[in-house]
């Protein structure tokens, strides 16, 4: 999972680039939370980590991603809602 999220994100990366637009913004850096509680979660397959670390770390970043997909439906709503208006 964690090949095909990095694989998505220099796909990403490359196609922002080469349209000359923003390459950070809120999707990016969606992936990378997710990116991020992946690779965590397979290190700690490898290393044993504290549970109450584990549980927070994991934790902490499945609710900052899940802000981010609520924030980016909110926007898209927004975007729809004006189109729709003119």
């Amino acid at each position: 999972m964690a090949v095909i999220l990095i694989v998505f994100i220099i796909a990403v990366i490359t196609y922002k680039i080469k349209h000359n637009t923003k390459i950070w913004d809120k999707t990016m850096t969606l992936a990378s939370v997710v990116l991020l509680n992946t690779l965590y979660s397979i290190l700690g397959g490898f290393i044993d980590l504290p549970y109450e670390l584990s549980s927070v770390v994991t934790g902490g970043l499945s609710l900052v991603a899940f802000g981010y997909i609520v924030v980016i439906i909110w926007d898209l709503h927004k975007q729809r809602k004006t189109i729709n208006n003119k």
